[in-house]
């Protein structure tokens, strides 16, 4: 299948990267950091943000060095066609169970939710159908369809949070360091994870109208993500207080107790559709790089093809689990703890070997002739 020549535009990529990593928001992460550092929980995610913005700056300054070449073609280059396949497997493998356990999570949030008599498996193999779709059609055409949704989204997601703070209390802030400063260190640290999709992205360079828009892209969606769940949490504690840590989804429990007046009573069916929107763009952006992935470290060209296959697999894996807490407790808790060091580790291996071998020395070099 031949790639359309369009490429994307800035304005197509920070929709993909604020809908892939803002949604985290709208999940179970505020009341995972609730229950790691209480009412302090609402700094994490910029304090994490500051902490991983080391490996990313180093990723994107090894990445500038390739003009036009996506990560796996870089690891190779810089570790060897050995070493390389190995790192390359690696991060396929732990980005194939981020999918799978990210989607069940949003399946068991639609049928605790919303379709409470629907079995999830129904449910998940609708929602993966959709999105191998989408993903069959090409990364510029779910950036296309990210632009014309992230407006909404980001645009629903601030009036049901301003909605939300007519019932909020900031005396739920108090005492403002939590449980210790120390704590909240130690919590940052381990949830860089949440930062962690940025690495799917530089998948996607070759894609992109330059190296130079994609960099730029990547601070912008960076700085909007690490603001736009820092205060979607501080809502859901200001809101919740205490019991943020018995809720598993704050921003669905939120919506149903949202309203305008007693004419419109109930309006979580309009945040819900657009939600669903976004989490579609979000899984059909992520299964087209896992694809891509998969296609690049077994040389098969036409990858698009592996799309259904994948989305099979991948679902088949996020159906093992029989609980919520299966899902929340240990599988994402796992992911949490692995995925940030080792995603960290592999960006200062990256940057140290093509400093080792002269890479920026030649590219400095190349660009002064």
């Amino acid at each position: 299948m031949n790639q359309q020549p369009i490429k994307l535009g800035i304005r197509e990529y920070v929709s993909i990267a604020v809908l892939m990593v803002g949604a985290k928001g709208m999940e179970d992460t505020p009341a995972m950091l609730f229950k790691q550092v209480q009412n302090a929980a609402w700094m994490i995610p910029i304090l994490s943000g500051a902490l991983f913005f080391i490996p990313v700056f180093l990723l994107l300054k090894t990445l500038s060095v390739f003009q036009d070449k996506n990560l796996f073609s870089v690891i190779q280059q810089l570790l060897g066609r050995f070493i390389g396949l190995f790192v390359c497997l690696l991060i396929f493998s732990i980005f194939s169970f981020a999918i799978s356990v990210d989607t069940r999570t949003y399946i068991n949030i639609i049928n605790t939710f919303y379709f409470t008599t629907t079995p999830n498996l129904v449910i998940y193999a609708i929602l993966m159908a959709v999105c191998a779709y989408g993903a069959k059609k090409g990364i510029q055409h779910v950036g296309s369809v990210a632009y014309l949704i992230v407006f909404y989204a980001a645009l629903s997601m601030a009036f049901a949070l301003f909605l939300s703070t007519k019932d909020s209390n900031l005396q739920a802030l108090l005492p403002i360091w939590g449980p210790g400063k120390l704590e909240i260190l130690k919590s940052s640290s381990i949830k860089i994870s949440t930062f962690t999709d940025f690495f799917l992205f530089t998948m996607i360079i070759p894609y992109l109208k330059s190296n130079k828009e994609f960099r730029k892209g990547t601070w912008i969606a960076y700085i909007s993500v690490s603001i736009q769940i820092s205060v979607s949490t501080l809502i859901f504690i200001c809101m919740f207080d205490d019991s943020l840590g018995g809720i598993g989804f704050p921003f669905h429990t939120a919506i149903r107790y949202i309203s305008l007046g007693s004419y419109i009573p109930n309006i979580e069916i309009v945040f819900f559709v657009i939600w669903i929107l976004a989490a579609i763009i979000r899984f059909t952006a992520f299964l087209y790089i896992l694809a891509m992935m998969f296609g690049h470290i077994f040389k098969i060209k036409d990858f698009e093809y592996l799309i259904p296959s994948l989305a099979t697999i991948y679902l088949l894996i996020g159906s093992i689990p029989e609980s919520l807490i299966d899902v929340g407790l240990k599988q994402k808790l796992y992911l949490t703890y692995t995925i940030g060091p080792t995603l960290t580790a592999i960006a200062i291996i990256l940057w140290l070997a093509a400093l080792l071998k002269g890479e920026f020395k030649h590219a400095k070099n190349k660009n002064s002739m």
